[in-house]
């Protein structure tokens, strides 16, 4: 009820909350329910499973209108149709695609085929104003996820109520909303997803402050194609593989909880019989076992609904693939007055981390930065020498300092000298420096 009231008081309420789980086979959706304040599925009437839609755009032969997932291949099986499907693959090749008679570039398909889903969205909604759509990738990729922000460009949807994170990072937020006891000791999930079998594990460390949640990911099998499970024998072998795998990941340790995802894993109980009998409640899993068919459109939505708020609703630092595993700041002045100036801090998303800062230089031929990984005591330092920049006397050089991202593991820092007004003007000289968080 509170909850309630806190939307009903801000210009957001009753706007959507999306999360997309856009891969390259299939798309999943799902928003967020003011009403009892959980994430629903998005049902699509072009989807094999209603909600489980292909990843795929296609046209009728002398039609206009886009069609997509199962109705775009439809239409080439009537004839005289076409269709292109891995779009996300398209991106990264970029050259132009034929479909038909005409020729697009990959942005153009992507942003036509999500352009097509949310008027789905849109119609079962009631509404066309989003206040918040977190994309969540197998890997953030950032070719693909400067495409992903223009198309959403085009299609109205401003930079600013856009994020995109991995999977790891959705199933982290997914978990969070469980019931604690479900991943105070370990909480892990087994994805089947196309012919690649993956290992998701969250664990709680409670020994620095605040307490850091940390999501990690381990692809497990390739080529574990889903139509052996067909075959009696191929069931076997894959139950037997599983379960080796998760007695390795397992250990003597346990989990508190165990999550199966993926459409080959919804029948786990007549063929995994081994893996599951391994691993029964209350032996190596204390919680449960549960099926969730859409963990990572889910936990996307949770990560929207959480940044809508502006802050971290959850009191943990969270680290996983695609955020940051430090903190890097400096020491500077101000009015006389010793302050802190943070530049990156630990957990924030990398791809959205970039801070921009104009200082003057006070008897410094050197910028040093103070860098802090998660969960150690040890300060580094890094030294950026200005030495190339003009001598000028002391307060009378004006920089600036920018810091972006090329990964959550590589920082970009460059200084630039601004000069300091008419009398000293800029040199044009820029120093750039790479720093590695391992």
């Amino acid at each position: 009820r509170n909850c309630m009231c806190y939307y009903k008081r801000t210009k957001d309420y009753g706007k959507l909350i999306l999360g997309f789980d856009l891969c390259d086979d299939v798309t999943k959706i799902s928003r967020y329910r003011l009403d009892n304040m959980n994430p629903a599925d998005i049902s699509f009437p072009q989807a094999d499973n209603r909600t489980v839609i292909q990843t795929a755009l296609g046209r009728k032969k002398g039609q206009d209108g886009w069609l997509v997932g199962k109705e775009a291949y439809e239409a080439v099986l009537e004839g005289g149709g076409a269709v292109v499907d891995k779009l996300l693959t398209l991106l990264t090749k970029k050259s132009s695609v034929a479909v038909g008679d005409r020729r697009y570039q990959p942005e153009q398909l992507l942003g036509s085929y999500i352009g097509t889903l949310l008027e789905t969205v849109y119609e079962q909604c009631g509404t066309r104003s989003v206040a918040r759509l977190v994309f969540t990738l197998e890997k953030t990729d950032p070719a693909v996820m400067d495409s992903i922000i223009h198309c959403m460009d085009s299609l109205g949807i401003p930079r600013e109520n856009v994020s995109i994170i991995n999977h790891t990072e959705a199933y982290l937020y997914f978990v969070l909303r469980q019931p604690k006891a479900n991943f105070d000791n370990r909480a892990l999930l087994l994805d089947w997803s196309g012919t690649q079998l993956s290992s998701y594990e969250l664990n709680l460390i409670r020994s620095v402050n605040p307490p850091v949640i940390k999501a990690t990911r381990q692809v497990l099998e390739t080529s574990l194609s889903q139509d052996m499970m067909s075959n009696e024998t191929h069931c076997r072998m894959v139950d037997s593989t599983i379960r080796e795998h998760l007695e390795r990941i397992i250990d003597h340790r346990g989990v508190s909880s165990l999550f199966v995802s993926g459409k080959a894993m919804e029948n786990c109980q007549e063929w995994g019989k081994s893996f599951l009998n391994a691993l029964a409640v209350g032996k190596k899993v204390r919680k449960g076992i549960f099926y969730e068919s859409n963990v990572f459109a889910k936990g996307a939505v949770i990560n929207a609904n959480n940044e809508l708020h502006g802050r971290n609703s959850y009191p943990y630092t969270i680290i996983c693939e695609g955020r940051v595993g430090a903190s890097i700041w400096m020491d500077t002045s101000v009015h006389g007055s010793k302050k802190v100036l943070m530049l990156a801090k630990e957990g924030s998303n990398w791809y959205d981390c970039r801070t921009t800062a104009d200082l003057i230089l006070d008897e410094a031929s050197s910028i040093r930065l103070k860098i802090k990984k998660t969960g150690e005591k040890l300060t580094v330092f890094e030294n950026i020498s200005l030495d190339a920049f003009p001598k000028r006397p002391n307060k009378t050089t004006r920089v600036r300092l920018i810091l972006t991202f090329t990964s959550e593991h590589t920082a970009m820092v460059r200084v630039q000298d601004l000069g300091f007004g008419e009398f000293f003007p800029s040199s044009g000289i820029v120093v750039k420096k790479e720093i590695k968080i391992d």
